[in-house]
């Protein structure tokens, strides 16, 4: 029987090599799971055996030991506590970049306080997608950089964090985007831009974070603080595109809004425009519980009747397997459900599709 809730891995140290060794000692068993899943994905989607994955991996270090020494010392920690190799970290770490395809992947969102029930929250949300095997390794990181910070983020073992909030209140969610000017370059891999990222004491100092980096590819970065605001920043190599709050929230999946001219993948159009509708409808009433049920929608276009589990419930907000036979590296299904409450420094993470699964409670 699979587990209800993700492993929690506890990581207190001001010495970044130290926090990784905590992370890899405690994570060895689902990190090592996670390579075996990579080396048979890149295989199977890019035929490239794991020595020519880590090779590739091996190019971002110079921009790493540039820009990112903290994170890229975090790495080597985990690489040692693991007893597995920088290289192969790296590769957890850079398979957004390596991979790059055109991902139905995660629905992001922000309510700021006009929206909210007690009119002072500020609620940061996202449903992670991606394919179902990943969520036997996904783990969620308690982070205490023993100098005040202190981060929560769910993320798959070995990566420093897919998404996460800290106790200055502030939240960062990202999801799969693609746009004309994706080169494939080497750039600052996104794992190590959000570990940077939730170090920030202030949403000024988050948006700088995020977009003062050199990019081979794009990638959405939603963010909100607890000083009640919150913005999606559509980061891509040729510059970076805002998607502001309408009516107090504002939302996003995989195709650029702002950014739209330039966009390469509109097929998701519907998930980010689903998800609006629902919190709209709650509208001053926004709570953890109303914006954990709109997170449970299972509509797979605008206006179509939730019939699961009787029909699939394929790329909807909360998105599951089809039914019958499936190939595990070509379907997608929703791996982690988070909600932020940002003024209650409190996450609600979630394992697997949130109308099946339980959210627990993180204090930061």
């Amino acid at each position: 029987m699979a587990e209800e809730t993700f492993k929690c891995i506890s990581i207190n140290s001001a010495d970044p090599y130290t926090r990784g060794i905590q992370y890899g000692e405690q994570a060895k068993e689902l990190i090592y799971r996670g390579i075996e899943g990579y080396q048979r994905h890149f295989s199977k989607t890019l035929q490239m055996d794991w020595n020519s994955i880590t090779t590739k991996s091996s190019l971002y270090l110079d921009l790493l030991e540039r820009d990112f020494l903290d994170e890229l010392e975090e790495a080597r920690g985990i690489a040692d506590g693991s007893g597995t190799k920088l290289e192969e970290i790296l590769a957890l770490n850079c398979r957004y970049e390596i991979l790059k395809h055109k991902a139905q992947e995660c629905t992001t969102g922000v309510v700021l306080p006009a929206a909210s029930a007690d009119g002072q929250s500020t609620y940061l949300m996202q449903n992670w997608d991606y394919r179902p095997w990943v969520e036997r390794h996904a783990v969620v990181v308690s982070i205490d950089n023993g100098a005040g910070l202190h981060i929560v983020g769910v993320t798959e073992a070995g990566q420093l964090v897919r998404n996460g909030m800290n106790n200055f209140g502030i939240g960062l969610c990202a999801n799969n985007l693609t746009s004309v000017f994706d080169t494939g370059e080497v750039g600052a891999p996104v794992t190590f831009v959000r570990r940077k990222a939730l170090n920030s004491r202030s949403f000024e100092e988050v948006c700088e974070n995020v977009r003062n980096n050199k990019r081979g590819v794009s990638c959405n970065f939603m963010l909100a603080s607890a000083e009640g605001v919150g913005v999606d920043l559509e980061a891509t190599p040729g510059g970076v595109f805002k998607v502001f709050p309408e009516n107090n929230i504002v939302t996003h999946a995989n195709h650029m809004v702002a950014g739209h001219a330039f966009c390469t993948n509109q097929g998701t159009k519907f998930r980010d425009e689903v998800l609006r509708r629902r919190l709209e409808k709650c509208s001053g009433q926004l709570d953890i519980y109303r914006i954990q049920q709109c997170l449970k929608d299972h509509e797979t276009f605008p206006g179509a009747p939730d019939t699961y589990p009787e029909g699939n419930c394929i790329e909807a907000v909360c998105s599951h397997v089809p039914h019958g036979d499936y190939d595990e590296d070509k379907v997608w299904k929703t791996i982690s459900s988070s909600v932020y409450d940002l003024n209650g420094k409190t996450a609600y993470i979630c394992k697997g599709c949130p109308c099946e699964g339980t959210y627990i409670s993180y204090k930061v």
